[in-house]
This record gives structure tokens, sequence and C-alpha cells, in this order.
């Protein structure tokens, strides 16, 4: 294949919407013969395999837990593979959790810690080395991660999910350094998105998280974004000009024509 579109994190919310618009992109968009769609979620999603062959897409779906360190590594040997010998790379790390949620002084639960940062930091970063290295002589190389607003300013209550995006805002301005022109690297934040995540955040005691009724009145007044929208906003800006000309950005900086 001459080209591969990765996606993680597609077993709901921004995620699904990515995969199943990346599926559904017309002819013109996307040379279909030459096109490998490779998503890697926890599950096996039978309702995109039939979106895939409908729309006569090349699909691999790579079912692994990010929890799982052992699933990482085996992952990251998938993605090395199909990576190999490709002419074009695009890669989406949308893949996360938003807890634990707590103050300072309640976060002792050492497992759900390391698994945000497993899920959030450590995950993208092994897979994009996977990638990088299985295309070291592709000249065309895009991937953005999916970073936060939470990862560039406080918030009480926040204080792992705040940390796991600050990191990867910084983990993607070292590897653009790494890297320099033989790949553009992005830690893009998507706004508020209508998702699960968003559910998760909801349902949390203000004790834990004061800014709490910001969440709720979001909702209740309608100004969660869709998946559906950015996702499209999303996609378009990894094929721009304009992508990786700034390294920490903010999708809602961008004005699309289409």
């Amino acid at each position: 294949m001459k080209k591969i579109i990765i996606l993680t994190g597609t077993s709901r919310g921004l995620g699904a919407a990515l995969a199943e618009q990346v599926v559904r992109a017309p002819t013109e968009a996307r040379d279909l013969a030459t096109t490998h769609i490779v998503t890697l979620a926890r599950q096996h999603s039978e309702a995109l395999e039939r979106l895939a062959q409908a729309h006569d897409t090349k699909l691999t779906q790579i079912v692994a837990d990010l929890n799982d360190p052992a699933a990482i590594v085996e992952a990251g040997k998938q993605l090395y593979a199909l990576t190999t010998g490709v002419e074009c790379v695009r890669m989406i790390h949308n893949a996360g959790v938003v807890t634990p949620i707590a103050q300072s002084r309640d976060l002792t639960d050492l497992l759900a810690i390391n698994q945000a940062f497993q899920i959030n930091i450590t995950a993208p970063i092994y897979l994009t080395a996977q990638v990088l290295s299985a295309s070291a002589q592709t000249a065309d190389r895009r991937i953005m991660l999916i970073s936060s607003g939470a990862g560039r300013s406080p918030s009480s209550g926040w204080g792992v999910y705040c940390a796991t995006k600050a990191a990867m805002d910084r983990y993607a301005e070292c590897a653009q350094l790494d890297e320099g022109a033989r790949a553009r690297i992005v830690s893009m934040a998507p706004g508020v998105v209508d998702t699960g995540m968003q559910e998760t955040i909801r349902a949390t005691p203000k004790s834990a998280l004061p800014s709490l009724e910001r969440f709720v009145d979001f909702h209740q007044n309608k100004q969660l974004a869709s998946p559906e929208d950015v996702a499209r906003r999303l996609l378009l800006a990894l094929e721009s000009d304009d992508f990786g000309k700034i390294t920490i950005d903010d999708i809602r900086q961008h004005t699309f024509t289409s």
C-alpha cells in the first residue's frame, strides 16, 4: 500500500467518528486502491468492517487494550509491519482517559494513575516510535496527537489528566525537534466534544471537581461540539498545507471552507 492512515481509540466518540469519515472519504479524497486504513481499539467493530466493505476500502482492525503493556508491544509490532514500505503516513492518536478525577490528597489509586499515563502518553510515544522507525525513508509523514486545553492550563481535580496532556504537548515538541523536516508532528486540542468523556466528567462529585458546573452548563446549553464535526475538522487540518507549522495547536483556531 502507498498510504496508511492509522487511528487509535476508535471504539466510540471522536475516534469512531474519525474512523467512519476516513472510510467514507470519497474517491477523489484518497486512492481506494492504494490506501490502507488501520484502527486500534479495545474491540473489533463489525459495523466499521461492513462500512469498509461497502466502500471497497482496505481496513485492518488491531484489537488492543492499552491498559496492558504487552498489548501495546504487540500492537507496535503490527504497526511496524504494516507501515514498512509505505509512501505516505497519517496517524491520529485519539485513545485517552480522563480518570482518575480527584483532589491531590485523594490520588491514592496507583493503578489508576499509572493506567492514565500509560494510555494517554506512554502508548502514543511507543506506537509513534514504531511508525517513525518503520517509515524512516518515507517523505510524507504526519502525526496528530489529540491533546487538550487541560494540558495548557491547570484545573482543580484534574491533576493526572492535565499532567498527561501537558506531557503530550512537550513530547510532540521534542519529537518534532528529533524528526525535523522528516515528519510533521502536532499536538492538537479538539475543544469540548460531546463524548463519553464528558459524561464521566458530569458524573464526578463537585468535591472532586470544583469546576463541575461549567461542564454541566456546556451540556445543558448545547455548547458541546459534535464528534462528527470535530472529526471532519481534524481530518481537514491533517491534510492542510499548514499542518505542522504550529506544533501545539488547537482546532478551534482553524477555519475551513469545506
